[in-house]
This record gives structure tokens, C-alpha cells and sequence, in this order.
């Protein structure tokens, strides 16, 4: 899937943000640092699958352009992100528990929008339209609505 200028202008700005070390890729560690803010805990084999998804010059860190390709990739997997799994996996990698049960704070979601991504959603808006009970917490059926 081709991205447009304005979603390439925004990963040249996530990806500036996430190379901490100003080399010019996101190597494992500061993918994990990306990730771990998330509330993602990846393991070691799990990186690495990710960067040598993507990783044409087998340097063991991404580029800009490898990077491109990383998003299209997920904006592709979004596009068919109908499956039960798949909600379940970003309900826990955002706080949630594999059973359902359990939430995600409305702050963690704020920041993963806003902070970690950097879109310019309005995820406050969205987020008092699903959060039917006023909790400020996403239970599952909250957040599977939220996404959809």
C-alpha cells in the first residue's frame, strides 16, 4: 500500500523522534524503547523478526526507507484487522488482560496516539464517545468499538 505525503511527512517525524541516537536507523534497542513505551514487551526474537522483516541491507537496523516499508506493512495489517486475535493482542499491548478482562487507562491510550505515534486525532473526543460508563477506563467491548 503506497503512503501519501502527509503520512510519509508524519513517519519522517516518528522516526526522528525514535532514533535516539541520531544515526540514521532504529536499531533493535531503540525499537524496543518504541515498543516498551507502547506497552509492548517483545522478546528478543520477536525484534528481530521485525527488523529483518524489512531489513534489505541485512545492517540489523532500519533506515528511513525500511522503515517506510514497516508502516506500510502495518497500515496494510490494519486494513485486514478484522480478527478476534488481532483486537485481543492490542487490548494487552495496551494494558489490557488476554482473558478481556482487566482495561486500558484512558491516559495510555492518549499517549500511545499522541506521543508515540504522533497523530492528530482527536482520541479525547473518540474516547468519550466509546467510554459509554464514564470510567476513564477501556474495558474490551470499549476498546474493540474504538477501533473499529
Amino acid at each position: 500500500m503506497v503512503l501519501s505525503q502527509e503520512e510519509i511527512d508524519g513517519c519522517r517525524d516518528a522516526f526522528l523522534a525514535f532514533d535516539k541516537d541520531r544515526s540514521g536507523t532504529i536499531d533493535v534497542w531503540e525499537l524496543r524503547q518504541v515498543l516498551e513505551a507502547m506497552g509492548q514487551k517483545p522478546t528478543e526474537e520477536e525484534l528481530f523478526q521485525m527488523i529483518s522483516e524489512v531489513d534489505e541491507n541485512m545492517s540489523g537496523s532500519i533506515d528511513f526507507a525500511e522503515f517506510l516499508k514497516v508502516i506500510e506493512n502495518q497500515k496494510d495489517r490494519a486494513e485486514n484487522f478484522d480478527d478476534e486475535n488481532d483486537m485481543i493482542d492490542a487490548f494487552v499491548a495496551c494494558g489490557g488482560r488476554p482473558d478481556k478482562k482487566g482495561h486500558v487507562r484512558r491516559e495510555t491510550l492518549v499517549k500511545i496516539i499522541k506521543l508515540d505515534f504522533g497523530l492528530t486525532i482527536d482520541i479525547e473526543e473518540l474516547i468519550n464517545k466509546i467510554d459509554t460508563d464514564l470510567s476513564g477506563e477501556i474495558e474490551f467491548e470499549e476498546f474493540k468499538a474504538l477501533l473499529s
